[in-house]
């Protein structure tokens, strides 16, 4: 019985012992099981995480950036590499992406500096002595505008000379170099090395080809959008204008208008001819005071035209002398006679610098008809409309017509009468052979008014100063200034 319990005791020890041992490893079991479901859902976790990342850097590669944004991005990303670094080792594939943009923007800047550099010296050197006459060119100058520089002098003015540098720009012609490169490059099909060569070559510049002319098109592009700039290639034609003028109390004002209105006009001598046998310091103060290019002379009208009763033939000695003087310094450009009690609009001294020969326009305020004017009909000129015909064959103002003066040379002994009311028509008379076809026809074919024949008020002369009531005092500095007869 002993030995029988013995043996009941120790199976039953052993079976406490197994059920121990498998308590123990079912306890482990758990465990390994928790631990595995740990790493599986870590995985999970981490192969979700990767997959968005990659998903998400791919749509940001995908979607298209302003410039504006890719220099932010740019500054962002070189201002700290640690965050650039940091953001891309969630994302393996992102990271390859970078790489590969970065190894294609480093390729392409190589490409683009290489092919700059690169010119078809290179092509005569690997295709050998057959092309060796073939220029260096830069590819880099197809993107560029050639400026083309030039240099002209005007005509004399006031005897002196005028010198006037301009640059005028072209426009830029198309990448010549590149096609020619290329057809260069494939007209090398005689030797197989020299044609591997020169495929290889024309295969590392495709993209700097493609960037110029991508560059040329912009700037065409950018051309149409911009305002354009035009520089003029030299002055225009040269403006003398001859003014006569004589001592009464309203010149200096007159001057002083007049001498205003033509500092607005470029490129002008102004003839300022005094009836009188010396010049008035007056005048010539108000005249270095007005700044505008000029000269002063005198003519004084002869006795016998001074003695007569009749009407005097005003101006005609100072038109006559302003002639001369043209004659012997002048050798293009056009002269206009403007007497100093006009209104003149500037735009007709522009117009009348391109006349041919002998131009015309309207003049407002002129006698009965308020306007003296050539007619025109069907775009021709057809007469003349005036208050005051008095058998002339030019009824026109002495403001209404302007003469080139390579026209007056070629008639030098063309001249004004001194004949009050006939001055305008002998002058024109005196430059025949004149057709009326040869006249041109200025302020919009004659349908515009801009001179007018506005006549001062006549004033009287001033009174004496009484120099003892007011010595001393400004008045005597500004009745220096009067002009009396």
């Amino acid at each position: 019985m002993k030995g029988g319990g013995a043996y009941i005791n120790i199976g039953s020890s052993s079976s406490s012992i197994n059920s121990s041992v498998s308590g123990s490893g079912s306890a482990n079991g758990s465990k390994m099981t928790l631990g595995k479901s740990v790493k599986m859902y870590l995985t999970i976790f981490i192969a979700t995480t990767c997959i968005y990342m990659v998903l998400y850097q791919y749509h940001m590669s995908r979607e298209p950036f302003s410039p504006s944004e890719i220099g932010k991005h740019q500054e962002k990303s070189s201002s700290s590499s640690s965050s650039y670094i940091a953001s891309y080792l969630w994302s393996p594939m992102s990271l390859l992406m970078a790489n590969n943009s970065t190894s294609n923007n480093a390729t392409t800047t190589t490409t683009a500096a290489t092919a700059t550099t690169t010119t078809v010296s290179k092509v005569a050197q690997v295709q050998g002595s057959s092309f060796g006459s073939i220029q260096s060119v830069s590819l880099a100058a197809a993107a560029t505008r050639p400026t083309q520089t030039s240099s002209s002098a005007s005509a004399s003015v006031g005897g002196g000379h005028k010198t006037a540098t301009s640059t005028s720009t072209t426009p830029p012609p198309p990448p010549a170099t590149v096609t020619s490169t290329t057809t260069t490059t494939r007209t090398t099909k005689a030797k197989k090395a020299t044609a591997n060569a020169a495929k290889a070559l024309a295969t590392s510049t495709s993209m700097s080809q493609a960037q110029a002319q991508a560059q040329y098109q912009y700037q065409l592009d950018a051309a149409h959008k911009t305002r354009p700039t035009f520089v003029a290639a030299s002055e225009p034609p040269p403006l003398y204008i001859i003014t006569p003028t004589y001592r009464r109390p309203e010149q200096l004002a007159e001057l002083t208008r007049l001498g205003y209105t033509l500092k607005h006009v470029a490129n002008l001598l102004w003839l300022v001819i005094e009836d009188a046998n010396k010049t008035n310091p007056l005048v010539a103060h108000t005249l270095d005071r007005i700044g505008v290019p000029y000269e002063y002379m005198v003519a004084p009208m002869p006795e016998k035209y001074k003695q007569t009763k009749k009407a005097k033939p005003r101006g005609v000695s100072n038109r006559n002398r302003g002639l001369e003087y043209l004659r012997q310094h002048a050798t293009e450009g056009v002269l206009y006679f403007a007497d100093d009690d006009n209104t003149y609009d500037i735009s007709i001294f522009e117009q009348m610098r391109y006349i041919s020969k002998v131009g015309m326009w309207p003049v407002g305020l002129v006698t009965k008809t308020g306007v003296s004017s050539p007619i025109i009909r069907n775009g021709k000129l057809d007469g003349y409309y005036d208050g005051w015909i008095g058998g002339r064959k030019y009824p026109v103002d002495m403001a209404g017509f302007a003469v080139n003066i390579k026209f007056l040379r070629q008639r030098p002994h063309a001249q004004m009468p001194f004949k009050p009311g006939y001055e305008e028509d002998g002058f024109l008379r005196s430059l025949a052979p004149l057709a009326n076809d040869e006249i041109d026809l200025l302020a919009d074919e004659c349908r515009d008014i801009l001179t007018w024949h506005t006549q001062t008020k006549k004033n009287p002369p001033a009174q004496a100063l009484n120099k003892t009531r007011y010595s001393n005092t400004n008045l005597e500095h500004i009745d220096k200034l009067l002009v009396r007869p």
